[in-house]
Parts: C-alpha cells; sequence; structure tokens
C-alpha cells in the first residue's frame, strides 16, 4: 500500500483576508475557485423583482426576461404589463430601478442596461 507524501499534496492558499478581517467559525476564508450564474438565475430575479413594483405585473405566458452575460456585466430585457391608468414611463423607471438594483445585490454583476417592452396596460 503506497501513501501520500506531504510534499505530493498541494498547499491551501496563504490567507488573505485584511488585519481585522473575520475569518473562523461563521466567516469561512473564500475557498477560490471560479463561481458561475446561468442567465437563467438572473432572468428568475429579473422577473420576480419586476412583479415587486407597484403598478407592474408580469405577463403570464412568455419568456419575461432575457439575460445577456458578458463576463461581469449584465444586458436585460424585459416584458411587463402596467396597471391602467398609472404612467407607463415612471413604472417602466421603478421596474429599472428595482430590477437593477436587485440583480446587482443577489449575483454581484454589474447591470449595464434594461430594455423594457410594456406588453400590455392591465384594469
Amino acid at each position: 500500500m503506497t501513501g501520500t507524501r506531504t510534499h505530493d499534496v498541494p498547499r491551501q492558499r496563504e490567507s488573505t483576508s485584511a488585519p481585522g478581517e473575520r475569518t473562523g467559525p461563521g466567516h469561512p476564508r473564500d475557498p477560490g475557485g471560479r463561481t458561475d450564474i446561468d442567465s437563467g438565475v438572473i432572468e428568475k430575479t429579473a422577473v420576480r423583482a419586476a412583479g415587486e413594483v407597484a403598478g407592474a405585473r408580469v405577463p403570464g405566458r412568455g419568456r419575461a426576461a432575457r439575460a445577456r452575460i458578458s463576463g461581469e456585466v449584465v444586458l436585460l430585457s424585459l416584458r411587463i404589463c402596467v396597471d391602467y391608468p398609472e404612467p407607463v414611463r415612471r413604472i417602466a423607471g421603478l421596474v429599472r430601478s428595482r430590477v437593477r438594483e436587485r440583480v446587482e445585490h443577489t449575483t454581484g454583476k454589474q447591470v449595464h442596461h434594461i430594455d423594457i417592452e410594456i406588453a400590455e396596460t392591465v384594469r
């Protein structure tokens, strides 16, 4: 039976935490590596955030959001419905702001721009 010599086992990275930065139980050190976020995750996040805005609704059929990811930058297209007689441009601005905030907070990626299509007005 062969054993593993210690010089054959890769060492963990040296701690990169800044002085005073909390590590240990409850604050694990970043193990390194890559985290990929699928465009579907960003699309679902955007749809949920759009639905949180008063006066806006997400269409029941079809795809309400499309996301394109380029590195750390996200480009979004949304389809929404606006409650009548709410001002369409104001609601679109509120949706754009809420979606940008939520996607950036959730994913850590930067939302470059959000195109919004008003699918219909709803009573």
